[in-house]
């Protein structure tokens, strides 16, 4: 367990500098991402997967530090000066100055505790394992997050094209009825409505351009760098539709109690506030301590009066050691309302692990009927989007034939380049929810 925040360092991307691990990626405007290039790009430098990894740094620091009472405390300490200053005497003092310099060496070991260092290893453990399944949990946040806004901009890449391709054929249609309108063959108001039909179409193509730039600039943040940076994703095909999904609802149910991350948190939580129970409990006994010590003082002092009158110089050699024991036997109840306390809190712990495993039920719960759902509505975009190219195909052939007018093939264009950013929509939404389903079973794309 201890090992999790670690193991879990996705990738071997480094954030600490270590040389064995390969270095960590840096935007680069001249070449092009696709999906798994930004997730990569994204776990390295989005700054919420940075600061869980630090925390997870720091809770492994702190785990080691815990256990820094099983060993002994060494010091090491030093003294010197000057003082002039007497000794009482009859019938008169003795009065002297002296130069002094003392080096002394200590050593402290805790010989029994009854379980306080024990009680703290196991709760900095404890932590450190929290920290990193949430550093583990962030990184499946972050892959989602930048999935979501990947999926949602080639949604939007797709509904410009379709809008483009309106546009295009709406001016096509606008100089076909100008030609008609000259040659007596169509009347005005057919061409009125044909250019309605090129506005109409411009301001459709210029919300999707906006929707576009808006969606990249989601993703450029969800990956870790500024809005506005020139990042250029790799050109892809529309995904293809979706099939049923091979598991069901209650097999994915129990993967996610199993597996995700924030449930193994959650239950390090309450091993660490078991942990503190133990503590609190430990401090109602006493603690047995062996010191020593060992001290060597050179002095020199010089007698004004008194039978040592005169210059003389020493050195004396001091050592200690002794066993000690700490029992506070009263201490107006402080222990006891910590004990209490403690107790509290791990009983909060275990029920907000409980109030995470139910959320887990419903994420996954949710997520496998919205995907499946979501599979059904991209089979029927596809539907639309045949429909309406049959459409087109009738009715350009029977315009040809002259038994259809321009504003009929221009509508049937319309709602093919409609079908089509239905259908881009329907994918997208279906892709989200694939991943949605990911995160919340716990699982991390392969």
């Amino acid at each position: 367990m201890i090992a999790v925040a670690i193991g879990c360092f996705f990738s071997g991307l480094a954030f600490a500098g270590n040389s064995t691990i390969r270095e960590v990626p840096v935007f680069n405007e001249s070449k092009a991402y696709d999906l798994g290039r930004l997730l990569e790009l994204g776990m390295a430098n989005n700054p919420k997967t940075r600061a869980a990894w630090f925390r997870a740094e720091a809770a492994y620091a702190n785990s080691r530090e815990a256990r820094a009472p099983y060993f002994p405390k060494v010091g090491a300490g030093f003294e010197g000066g000057v003082d002039k200053w007497y000794t009482p005497a009859i019938p008169a003092p003795n009065v002297f100055t002296r130069q002094q310099a003392t080096t002394v060496l200590s050593i402290e070991y805790l010989l029994l505790d009854f379980g306080r260092r024990a009680a703290d290893v196991s709760r900095a453990v404890a932590l450190f394992d929290a920290a990193g399944f949430v550093y583990e949990r962030k990184l499946q946040e972050i892959v989602f997050e930048i999935q979501s806004r990947y999926f949602a901009h080639e949604a939007a890449l797709w509904k410009e094209r379709a809008a483009a391709s309106l546009l295009e054929f709406a001016k096509t249609a606008e100089q076909t009825v100008e030609m008609e309108v000259r040659n007596g063959l169509s009347a005005r108001p057919e061409l009125l409505r044909a250019r309605k039909n090129v506005l109409d179409a411009q301001y459709e193509l210029e919300a999707s351009r906006a929707l576009v730039r808006n969606t990249l600039g989601e993703l450029c943040v969800a990956v870790g760098i500024p809005a506005n940076s020139r990042l250029t994703l790799a050109s892809n095909e529309l995904p293809a539709s979706s099939g049923d999904l091979r598991e069901s609802a209650g097999k994915l149910i129990e993967a996610a109690l199993t597996s995700r991350p924030d449930l193994a948190a959650r239950a390090a939580d309450v091993r660490a506030s078991e942990a503190a129970t133990h503590r609190a409990e430990a401090d109602f006994f006493p603690e047995v301590k062996l010191e020593g010590n060992y001290a060597y003082s050179a002095f020199q002092y010089e007698a004004e009066t008194g039978k040592d009158k005169g210059t003389n110089a020493a050195g004396i050699n001091g050592y200690g050691g002794f066993i000690t024991a700490k029992w506070d036997l009263f201490d107006g109840f402080e222990r006891v309302e910590r004990v209490r306390k403690r107790r509290d809190e791990e009983r909060a712990a275990k029920e907000e692990l409980e109030g995470t495993r139910l959320a887990a039920t419903r994420d996954v719960w949710t997520s496998y009927h919205d995907t499946l759902s979501a599979a059904r509505r991209v089979d029927f975009a596809e539907g639309f989007v045949a429909s309406a190219q049959e459409n087109l195909n009738a009715t350009e052939a029977a315009y040809k034939a002259g038994l259809s007018q321009i504003s009929e093939l221009t509508e049937a264009a319309g709602q093919l380049a409609a079908a089509r950013s239905v259908r881009a929509g329907a994918v997208a939404d279906y892709s989200t929810n694939l991943a949605a389903l990911a995160l919340a079973v716990g699982t991390m794309p392969n």
